[in-house]
């Protein structure tokens, strides 16, 4: 005889299972609800808001805010920073700061379905006032082989420091190869601060404090201070490959500080991209042992680079004399100005 067991819900059961349907049923009619919601107002959520990228500029007070926003209109505002305003009523909106400051502006949207922001960093830096050629060149201080101390308006750079006497703050020090007569870590401690930049080679391994290490080769560019513009070229030698061979990827540099630019070549013969660089000032080597071939060599690497006015560098130490500076100077007389500076200075 089969036996058949019946269970019957109680009241209890029942109950619980009309609850769990009608929460079901309204979970539901609200989801469809939202998305009614969404459907009929054309977005699926808040704005997209994209503020743009921090930046640095010189010397600029005034800038376009080129934020973007899908919803109809943004609004920006300030979030820090001392003495700066908002145009909003502009198309694209303008932002006016102090320089020497750091802002933090942030874009705020609005739609529908809710409110988005972004953030940007605008850096106002005080650069110092453009000079003439003839200016900086005055600025320009011969301290021994390659090395020059050259003061802008605003920062100042050390190339190659070598026989620093006494201590200095540089804002920039360019490296253009580790050879012991550019490369001196020694000297370059007495010339550091937390805010300096040192840029080199990668084989240039100096382990003192500095603001920033930047690693240049060929071809390569870097702004520092949002101000100075820092290319990186080719410094090999053609003939005496044993010297600086070209797979180094050593550099010379050519910087543009105040509206003027110089080319700092570093230790290299007259190398085809020489016919590239454009620049002011040209600091050439004449040491022949190590570098050109001849000042015949270094009056015609001069050309190459379109210079207003060549400073020869680099002799009278381990090699090159002073009458090869004046025999520099001749070659390129009713070319441009030649310019011997004082070593030591």
């Amino acid at each position: 005889m089969a036996v058949v067991c019946v269970i019957k819900p109680n009241k209890n059961f029942m109950l619980m299972k009309k609850s769990i349907s009608l929460f079901t049923v309204l979970s539901m009619l609200i989801l469809i609800g939202v998305y009614s919601c969404k459907k009929e107002n054309g977005c699926a959520g808040p704005p997209k808001v994209r503020a743009g990228n921090d930046t640095t500029l010189a010397n600029v007070t005034t800038v376009t805010l080129k934020g973007t926003t899908d919803a109809q209109s943004g609004t920006w505002s300030i979030v820090e920073g001392q003495g700066g305003t908002i145009d909003n009523s502009k198309t694209p909106a303008q932002f006016t700061g102090a320089l020497d400051n750091v802002y933090k502006l942030k874009l705020e949207s609005t739609n529908d379905c809710g409110t988005a922001s972004d953030e940007l960093i605008i850096n106002l830096v005080n650069a110092g006032a453009d000079m003439t050629v003839n200016e900086l060149v005055s600025n320009m201080h011969w301290i021994q082989q390659s090395c020059f101390r050259i003061e802008g308006s605003k920062f100042k750079i050390y190339t190659d420091p070598v026989s620093i006497s006494g201590t200095d703050q540089a804002d920039i020090i360019l490296i253009t190869h580790p050879h012991g007569d550019h490369f001196s870590p020694a000297d370059i401690d007495k010339l550091v601060t937390s805010k300096t930049i040192l840029i080199a080679p990668g084989d240039c391994n100096y382990t003192g404090k500095v603001g920033a290490r930047v690693y240049l080769g060929p071809g390569n560019t870097y702004t520092a201070f949002g101000a100075i513009k820092i290319m990186a070229v080719p410094a090999y030698n053609i003939v005496k490959t044993q010297n600086h061979p070209r797979s180094n990827n050593w550099v010379g540099y050519v910087v543009t500080i105040n509206g003027v630019t110089f080319y700092t070549a570093g230790d290299t013969e007259r190398v085809p991209e020489m016919k590239n660089i454009t620049t002011d000032i040209a600091m050439l080597p004449l040491g022949q042992t190590y570098t050109f071939n001849t000042v015949a060599e270094a009056a015609e690497a001069a050309k190459d680079t379109k210079a207003k006015v060549a400073i020869p560098m680099h002799f009278g130490l381990y090699e090159g004399t002073e009458a090869d500076a004046s025999t520099f100077q001749n070659l390129l007389s009713g070319s441009m100005k030649v310019v011997i500076k004082t070593k030591g200075g």
